[in-house]
């Protein structure tokens, strides 16, 4: 059994990531501390320090909350004692303590009333990702559906698509594939409102495994690789090891093996880098499974040994129930029947418990109840709208007030648009004039290319034919001749040599895709084999980023010819909606990313920089380098 890893909005309530500013917070707090006396305040700066510092000091930050525990003892602050409840619930969901996180949960509930909407949402959402993890989806998505109804009524976009994300992965595990689709298309919708990129790249990979197993393999592609591009942005490398490790799956159903296995190493790599524990899983047991397929069982063997020793300290039940299933079929494959046995009765044991119909029937009344809920909801709602329309009345006078005073404030808004825009139209005539002499360079280029294959390269044939007529004569010093034949031949293939890297005829007569293939089809001669895949360029796109983008193919196939030292070379070419996407992937030596860069690579981002695109570049020193640029269209 195949397992795609989800994307879970996992703990981004209370614990952020500590930047700039935040450091100084933290020096603010700890010194804060200091020169407080009263034990509730104590409690709170451990608090806030151990949310601080959670995810980038650990032990620290643990040490922090154990202290805000011990501080708040008897405290009569219900505030306090929530918001460490809070802090409870999160430490132990990181740990895997699910049975703790239940007794937080239920303790935070009981001062629901002094907890804010937002917090209330996280008691839910974590409460309902402790149960997804112990594979009781029922409970999970009635306990998100809670949060749902919280973040709706009060109005919490953000976490409302953190919420409906989570559903989503819970009807994923489930294999109800349109319900899964349904809950993750609102949550796309709510991240790209409220512009959460890091809820976009989540909600984008696990649309990459809906549309999989629907079927739709280009349009998962698409949606893991678009995931990608945020999340190299984001610098997520747990969200990038996700995002390989489904891309192995996805090709492992197409039949394509070499691709499946180097994907799924990637994602074992950068999930052993980044300590992802149940990325590791999920990529040790795709692994198993693809090597069974390759009848490497010991290997196979090994891989699902590994990836069950992981499911059993995390205890993921999905991950031990595939991990058992994979082990019952290579022991029996390889003959060891009596262990095969045992492994297939422990599978199921763990599948009865995971899926069963009155699950599916919870889960069910569970939606009927949950839009029932809705609908009352909507009705109390209009009832209000009259009340609320009476209070307006009530606040027009105090607004007629005030409104000299957001006159002046909007002609100053005014004022300063102005100045802004301004600053921008100088701003864009700028860029305008670049743009104005890259075109008149590319012109300039095509009409010298022209007069050297009309004007030079014509006399240069003429003079040769000559030459060839005397040769044939009673010439009498023929050698003399022969030489001066061969200089001009030579004359005339570099005067078209230098006609074709001026303006390639390729490019201007056939376009892009034409151009990049005429290329490739040079190289036949080297060792390096090389694919084109083109995805969506029938119609052609403007010429001057055609010749940007084949200038800019063309640096990186010399870089990859001088420096790699590469046996393999794939080129991907897709055009979407609003942007091109040219990729290219090789098994070389790969590079040092954060080095300085060389001539090469400078030009590359210099003429990517022009196009208003980006450059993303993922390299594994001995394992290869992956190039990914994305333009505007």
């Amino acid at each position: 059994m195949r397992k795609e890893l989800v994307f879970i909005f996992y703990l981004l309530l209370l614990l952020p990531w500590v930047s700039n500013s935040q450091n100084l917070q933290i020096d603010s707090l700890r010194n804060a501390l200091v020169h407080t006396e009263d034990t509730d305040s104590k409690a709170a700066l451990h608090l806030s320090l151990f949310k601080a510092l959670n995810r980038k000091q650990p032990d620290s930050s643990l040490q922090h909350l154990k202290k805000a525990l011990l501080f708040s003892k008897g405290t009569q602050n219900d505030s306090l004692a929530g918001s460490l409840d809070l802090a409870q619930i999160e430490n132990h969901l990181t740990y895997h303590r699910y049975d703790s996180v239940f007794h937080y949960t239920n303790s935070a509930l009981s001062r629901k009333q002094s907890l804010t909407p937002k917090q209330i949402v996280g008691v839910y959402t974590m409460g309902g990702l402790a149960h997804y993890y112990r594979s009781e989806y029922a409970k999970a998505i009635s306990w998100h559906l809670k949060a749902e109804k919280v973040s709706s009524l009060h109005k919490l976009g953000e976490g409302r698509a953190r919420v409906l994300n989570n559903i989503g992965i819970s009807y994923i595990k489930l294999e109800d594939w349109l319900n899964a689709e349904a809950y993750m298309a609102k949550s796309l919708a709510l991240c790209y409102k409220y512009d959460l990129k890091r809820g976009t790249s989540y909600t984008l990979g696990n649309l990459g495994i809906i549309y999989k197993n629907l079927g739709r393999f280009k349009d998962a592609i698409n949606a893991y690789l678009e995931s990608n591009v945020i999340c190299e942005e984001l610098r997520d490398q747990r969200g990038i090891a996700r995002n390989y490790d489904n891309l192995g799956s996805l090709y492992e159903e197409q039949g394509d093996y070499r691709l499946a296995l180097e994907y799924y190493q990637r994602s074992l790599e950068k999930s052993k880098v980044n300590n992802d524990l149940t990325s590791m899983s999920s990529a040790l047991h795709n692994l198993g499974n693809l090597h069974s397929k390759q009848e490497r069982y010991l290997d196979a063997k090994s891989s699902y040994t590994k990836s069950l020793e992981i499911a059993k300290r995390l205890d993921l039940k999905d991950a031990l129930r595939n991990n058992y299933l994979g082990l019952a079929n290579v022991h029996e494959l390889i003959g060891d029947f009596p262990q095969a046995l045992a492994y297939h009765k422990l599978y199921g044991n763990w599948k009865d418990s995971i899926v069963n119909e009155s699950h599916l029937k919870d889960i069910s009344e569970l939606e009927i109840k949950y839009q029932s809920e809705k609908k009352e909801k909507d009705i109390l709602a209009l009832s209000e709208e009259k009340l609320k329309a009476d209070i307006n009345l009530a606040k027009q006078d105090s607004k007629i007030r005030k409104l000299s005073i957001g006159i002046a404030g909007i002609i100053l808004v005014f004022a300063l648009a102005f100045v802004l825009f301004r600053q921008h139209n100088k701003n864009q005539k700028q860029k305008d004039l670049i743009g104005a002499i890259a075109d008149t360079q590319f012109a300039e280029r095509k009409r010298i290319s022209q007069d050297l294959h009309d004007s030079v390269g014509g006399s240069l044939a003429l003079a040769k034919n000559k030459l060839l007529n005397l040769q044939d004569g009673e010439y009498k010093d023929a050698e003399e001749v022969d030489t001066t034949i061969k200089i001009l031949t030579k004359t005339s293939e570099q005067v078209r040599q230098i006609s074709h890297n001026l303006m390639p005829g390729e490019l201007v007569k056939f376009g892009l895709v034409s151009a990049i293939q005429t290329t490739l089809d040079h190289l036949e001669d080297s060792e390096l084999s090389v694919q084109l895949f083109a995805h969506e360029m029938e119609n052609r796109i403007d010429s001057t980023k055609e010749i940007y983008l084949f200038r800019i193919f063309q640096e990186i196939i010399q870089n990859v010819l001088k420096h790699a030292k590469a046996s393999q070379l794939n080129i991907y070419l897709n055009k979407h909606k609003n942007y091109m996407n040219l990729m290219v992937e090789d098994d070389g030596i790969g590079i040092k990313v954060n080095s300085k860069p060389g001539m090469g690579l400078t030009n590359i981002k210099s003429r990517v920089d022009h196009l208003k695109g980006t450059v993303n570049i993922d390299s594994v020193v001995g394992k290869g380098t992956t190039m990914n640029i994305q333009i505007p269209i």
